[in-house]
């Protein structure tokens, strides 16, 4: 059994979101989520620390609302460096959430966290939800300074 802990939540506000700059940092690229994805987008989320995942999962996992047309990637030379999942928060009325940010190792460093979540906020924004929400662990230090 698996210990649970509370995690810490952060709230950004839809104006907020709105005056948020979204271009990648040089020499990457920004895009939403493709068929085709779920390998490398798999292979990132255990890079992670997110072991649990499988094509499988994924594939029922980008199912939810919002997930298909709101998660977001950053390419270099073709390949998936980072990602995040939107998706929408079940408890709260008019949320969004971010989900499963994740970066390769060789690319951390460049903002590319901020890129994938500022891209999928500015979706969800878009789709009219008040609030985005990032639930993560206290060890997570890269998600706690987005």
């Amino acid at each position: 059994m698996t210990e649970h802990t509370e995690q810490l939540s952060m709230l950004i506000v839809r104006d907020r979101v709105l005056e948020l700059p979204d271009p990648p940092a040089v020499g990457y690229t920004l895009r939403g989520y493709q068929p085709g994805d779920e390998k490398a987008w798999v292979a990132l989320l255990e890079y992670g620390d997110f072991p649990e995942w499988s094509v499988e999962r994924f594939d029922s996992y980008v199912q939810g609302p919002e997930r298909r047309e709101g998660s977001h990637t950053v390419l270099k030379d073709g390949s998936i460096v980072a990602a995040s999942f939107a998706s929408v928060q079940p408890d709260a009325e008019n949320m969004g959430r971010l989900d499963f940010v994740v970066s390769h190792p060789d690319h951390r460093g460049n903002g590319l966290g901020r890129v994938v979540c500022t891209a999928v906020m500015k979706h969800l924004a878009g789709r009219g939800y008040g609030s985005t929400v990032l639930f993560t662990d206290d060890w997570r230090l890269p998600a706690i300074g987005l």
